[in-house]
């Protein structure tokens, strides 16, 4: 195999696109520093998009044998393994901007419930910061990126003085907050990274409703068009393009000195020297590039002495319970794309309630695809047969609303991702495994999750769809993953301090979500946003008082 060796020296390797890798490229460079990213896929055109693509339109495109662009990685190309009887769901994107190209928008601020959560309750480690430490950098990123929501201003979801204006709730969701109100339970405007009027010179949504097919106007947050090409702008950032990150290299003192990566279609190896090292490649493959990246300084992979990177891996329980409410009934049908995903959310409150219970950590709820959407899926839950079967549809496609509660599961040991040496990828390395599932904690918040659901939906006097109480979805479709490489003040227990800098190689870097020690009931990106700001600020600093 023909090894390219590395000749320049860059400043700083990013390795990712997504939120992660791009905040910390444009971090970098418009503060002067020169910046190599390496991404393993291509830009994704928005002109490409069929974002506007109408069924009928959708279907003659096919059969003609086109495609829309493919975002989602096919496991074929990048396997991974599980146990037989635990499947993970994991989604990876492989193109500039990676998942933010496709993200649902969700952003939400973490509070001190969040991040002392864990001194409190005595369940493995807290984070080593709080919400003063990362306050200022939320402001930054919602002032940077634009992201709209009401004036709520609670302990377990703090507010911000510089949302755009939040969009109308839905008359579904309206109905829901009535019924909430009925029983106790408090519902806040959404909060989503979609501009609901010009900002920063991106255009406004005009609420077309098909976000996931990538936006062609650039009106929600994605990293491409938002951190990069501004980053392009200062002239000192460059982009390897289909370079699939294999190992960060190393000398005989243990630093990081570059990184090995591989042509995504060519094979062909090679390599490139750098003075820092910042891995964004997304929690599981961050945590599957820090395994493979062995060596006598490091036997178990770098910085993992300690054996904490590919444990403790976090997600989240979520389930769907859906119903017809009958004030919405027979009426007219609306237009209820909206900046598509939920217009209202509903935060944590079991922890503030006055009850007691048997389970650690909390729950909160989104309500997507509520109100007359782009389908009817749900007709098939729907009884009847020829006209009246159609009358019956018809009727009820505005009183449709939807519930998805989110719960955080807790950090396990046992919970993890290794690397594989005898399962290799096409480019000869140990593919990730990943250990996981939920225990005796979740199966008890998952009660109380349902309970909450159907109560909520009986005081709406909903027609309750079928559903099986108990089921969540399997593992990895929140695409929320977290905590493999996580931060915290003992280095004994933790791989990285609070600003993402491992502890036992001080020129490596983890800005996304593996660095999270917990995983929340809430929405990650923002969160990564600001942690990857606030890291590099610091990397910056170091790198100018020659420290790092």
């Amino acid at each position: 195999m023909q090894v390219i060796p590395a000749s320049e020296v860059h400043d700083v390797i990013v390795i990712g696109s997504g939120a992660a890798g791009g905040m910390a490229a444009w971090n970098l460079t418009r503060q002067g520093v020169n910046v190599l990213l390496l991404d393993a896929g291509t830009p994704f055109r928005r002109a490409s998009f069929w974002t506007h693509v109408k069924p009928w339109e959708w279907r003659a495109r096919t059969e003609a044998g086109r495609k829309p662009p493919q975002f989602r990685l096919d496991d074929r190309e990048q396997p991974i393994d599980t146990p037989k009887d635990k499947p993970f769901d994991l989604y990876r994107v492989w193109g500039r901007g990676g998942k933010t190209n496709v993200w649902g928008r969700v952003s939400l601020r973490y509070g001190d419930v969040d991040f002392a959560g864990p001194a409190k309750d005595g369940w493995e480690i807290p984070w080593p910061i709080r919400y003063k430490d990362i306050a200022p950098y939320y402001d930054k990123v919602d002032q940077f990126i634009g992201v709209n929501g009401g004036p709520e201003d609670l302990d377990v979801l703090p507010g911000s003085k510089y949302h755009l204006p939040p969009p109308a709730m839905r008359c579904g969701e309206q109905v829901l907050r009535k019924a909430g109100e009925s029983i106790g339970i408090e519902f806040v405007h959404g909060r989503r990274a979609v501009l609901t009027k010009p900002h920063n010179g991106h255009n406004a949504c005009h609420y077309c409703g098909a976000c996931g097919r990538g936006c062609d106007v650039a009106a929600f947050f994605n990293s491409s068009d938002y951190l990069l090409e501004p980053a392009f702008k200062t002239g000192k950032l460059k982009i390897i393009d289909n370079a699939v990150a294999a190992r960060v290299l190393t000398g005989d003192n243990g630093l990081a000195t570059g990184v090995q990566y591989f042509d995504r279609y060519t094979k062909a190896e090679r390599q490139v020297k750098g003075r820092i090292v910042i891995v964004a490649a997304s929690c599981i493959d961050s945590t599957r590039i820090l395994l493979n990246s062995k060596s006598a300084r490091h036997p178990n992979g770098l910085g993992n002495s300690n054996d904490v990177i590919g444990r403790y891996l976090i997600e989240q329980i979520r389930f769907h319970m859906s119903g017809f409410v009958p004030d919405l009934i027979g009426t007219k049908a609306l237009n209820d794309d909206g900046i598509s995903g939920e217009h209202m959310y509903m935060p944590r409150y079991n922890h503030r309630d006055g009850r007691k219970r048997d389970y650690l950590r909390g729950f909160g709820m989104q309500l997507w695809n509520t109100g007359a959407q782009a389908n009817a899926g749900f007709a098939k839950q729907v009884d009847g047969f020829g006209l009246d079967f159609k009358k019956r549809v018809k009727a009820r496609y505005p009183a449709l609303v939807s519930l998805h509660p989110y719960g955080e599961v807790l950090p396990r040991k046992e919970n993890r991702v290794v690397v594989d040496p005898k399962h290799l990828d096409q480019y000869g390395l140990p593919v990730a495994r990943i250990e996981f599932t939920t225990g005796e904690n979740e199966r008890k918040m998952a009660a109380e999750m349902y309970d909450m659901a159907e109560s909520l939906l009986r005081a709406a006097k909903a027609e309750i769809l079928p559903f099986t109480r108990g089921e969540v979805d399997t593992p990895g479709l929140a695409i929320h993953e977290h905590g493999t490489i996580r931060m915290g003040d003992d280095a004994k227990r933790s791989a990285l301090n609070g600003f993402c800098q491992m502890h036992e190689v001080k020129n490596v870097f983890c800005v996304d979500g593996a660095a999270f020690p917990t995983s929340t009931e809430k929405n990650p990106t923002l969160t990564i946003l600001a942690l990857a700001w606030r890291a590099t600020d610091y990397l910056a600093q170091e790198m100018k008082a020659g420290r790092v």
